[in-house]
């Protein structure tokens, strides 16, 4: 782990004198007294029509590699990627350390006293009207006997550089990052083995990421708007056993438009398209492939009633499959500001990589097969409302039927117990519930999935049916900050083996119930104190077969803004 910080170091040198641009998020952060409040999207707190529905659920898990380490331990959640949008009050993440715009910020943080302390760097010049970049470093490690053969173990350090340059009307920005991330198969069967190397059981896996491209800054919506990207990711894993190659090409478009012959006709066009490369070189298996996907839109928009028309193509060379299906998107503001009805029917499409399999599940093996995610038809509807200007909600019904869904599986026979992926049909109904509050000092978030999967050969192996999680902070006084995030996950079904006619013999896995307690002192605008606690009630559960999840884990730190 100390080598992987010095590698990262000298990273960060060379990195450093070919930077010139910074990635241009979409999402917006805004910052109130004691605490730091995330909204993904476009910020905008005010109804808008024009705004897609997001995509499904993801079951954040224990054991997960973070692509950004903020402090968070191995089994810190973070929260659903599903974005309803809602009324009045945004989307939010809550439980954040204070964090100003600055131009050095320094923080370091122990924990286990096993591994290497937790700690991060950042820079950034102040925003000019010409350009504006900086760098970020960060470590983070944990390592714990949680009643395996062998501690679990997780690591991740990360060093990025970013910039953006301004131009008239538009700006050119641009990334390079590179992360590192570390942790084992304490999961495996020793008896098994007649001897074993704890390091023998170490996983590796290194990703690059470089992004440039250029958007439009204009604010005029009678212009065209514009984003052109183009991204490249490498993927190393088990020493280069598997080392994926990808590159990806992206563009939006946008223009509002209005026929001035009929004054009901107006609103945005909208075009997404995409291009991207997959290599795969795993131990005797090889993919290559292009990935395409073509989506026009019309966002036609009325005094209370939005709805939207387009079509969503995809097309993969490898086995020549192309998917296409109408896209309709209706939102009827029932009550204005107070209730509205929505509902979405689409398709969807995407391949899978190692890029997705190990950030998905770490524990599989790295000589799985490139599977697809095929779905001819995703209808989502149901309400959303305000209780005030500060308080939302929304529930609704989703109706999901996979051609082909990837289901991931161990089997006690293999000693190391690494996970297979396989895919099957599936099809699945679920049922949402989410209510959000965004006070002066008191945030809440609180969402409740359930779901039934109707699959058609396996079954539904480590998909829970019922999912929840509640998000709390509280501001004491100026200077206190406390947190609390509650998950609980239900029974989740694994593979124990097949019999002799190849049907599999399942298991059942306990519900999982996580606690966690966050508590920040700011000492002044500059310094502050952090106490992260995650599972406080050291409770014993797997999100993952065989591999238990750490118990209580304590991080303490200092942070520093100059």
């Amino acid at each position: 782990m100390t080598n992987s910080l010095k590698n990262i170091i000298s990273l960060i040198i060379v990195f450093s004198t070919s930077a010139f641009a910074q990635t241009e998020f979409n999402d917006t952060t805004k910052v109130v007294d004691g605490m730091k409040i995330y909204i993904p999207g476009e910020g905008k707190v005010t109804v808008n029509y024009g705004k897609k529905i997001g995509d499904d659920p993801l079951f954040q898990d224990s054991s997960r590699i973070e692509t950004k380490v903020k402090y968070f331990f191995l089994d810190k959640k973070t929260s659903s990627a599903f974005k309803v949008k809602t009324i009045k009050a945004p989307k939010i993440r809550m439980v954040e350390p204070l964090e100003k715009i600055r131009k050095r910020y320094v923080a370091f943080g122990i924990n286990d006293f096993k591994t290497t302390p937790m700690a991060e760097l950042r820079y950034s010049t102040l925003r000019n009207r010409k350009y504006n970049a900086g760098f970020d470093m960060k470590h983070f490690s944990q390592k714990q006997n949680v009643g395996s053969s062998i501690d679990a173990l997780y690591g991740n350090s990360t060093v990025s550089i970013y910039g953006k340059r301004f131009l008239r009307g538009k700006a050119l920005y641009g990334s390079a990052d590179y992360e590192n991330n570390v942790f084992n198969f304490h999961g495996f069967d020793k008896d098994q083995f007649i001897s074993f190397n704890p390091k023998d059981f170490k996983r590796a896996v290194g990703k690059y990421t470089v992004e440039a491209g250029l958007k439009s800054t204009s604010k005029d919506q009678s212009r065209l708007g514009y984003d052109v990207g183009v991204n490249y990711n490498q993927l190393s894993l088990d020493e280069m056993a598997t080392v994926e190659h990808k590159s990806d090409f992206d563009l939006n478009m946008n223009k509002y438009l209005v026929w001035t012959k009929y004054d009901w006709f107006k609103g945005i066009f909208n075009l997404d398209y995409n291009a991207s490369y997959l290599n795969s070189g795993r131990p005797n298996k090889d993919h290559e492939s292009f990935y395409f996907s073509v989506f026009p839109s019309f966002d036609l928009q009325f005094k209370e009633i939005d709805f939207t028309v387009g079509v969503k193509a995809f097309y993969q060379t490898n086995n020549k499959d192309f998917n296409g299906m109408p896209y309709l998107e209706g939102d009827w503001s029932f009550v204005k500001d107070v209730l509205h009805i929505f509902g979405r029917l689409q398709n969807d499409y995407k391949r899978l990589s190692y890029l997705d399999y190990v950030y998905e599940n770490p524990f599989i093996a790295n000589y799985q097969d490139i599977l697809n995610i095929n779905v001819p038809v995703d209808f989502m509807g149901g309400i959303k409302g305000a209780f005030s200007s500060n308080s939302s909600f929304s529930l609704g019904f989703r109706y999901r039927n996979y051609k082909s869904m990837p289901i991931y599986y161990n089997l006690s026979n293999n000693p190391t117990l690494e996970f297979n992926v396989v895919e099957d049909e599936v099809v699945n109904r679920q049922g949402f519930l989410e209510f959000l509050h965004e006070g002066k000092k008191l945030n809440i978030l609180t969402k409740i999935e359930y779901n039934l999967y109707d699959v058609f050969n396996l079954e539904a192996y480590h998909l829970p049916a019922f999912y929840g999680e509640t998000r709390l902070a509280y501001k004491l006084q100026d200077k206190f900050v406390l947190g609390t995030d509650l998950f609980f996950y239900g029974e989740q079904l694994g593979i124990e083996s097949f019999n002799d006619n190849g049907r599999p013999n399942t298991i059942t896995i306990n519900p999982i119930f996580d606690f966690n307690i966050d508590f920040r002192y700011n000492y002044s605008q500059k310094l502050g104190v952090f106490i992260k606690t995650n599972n406080i009630l050291n409770t014993k559960h797997q999100r993952w077969d065989q591999y238990a999840n750490y118990g209580f884990n304590m991080l303490v730190g200092i942070d520093y803004n100059f």
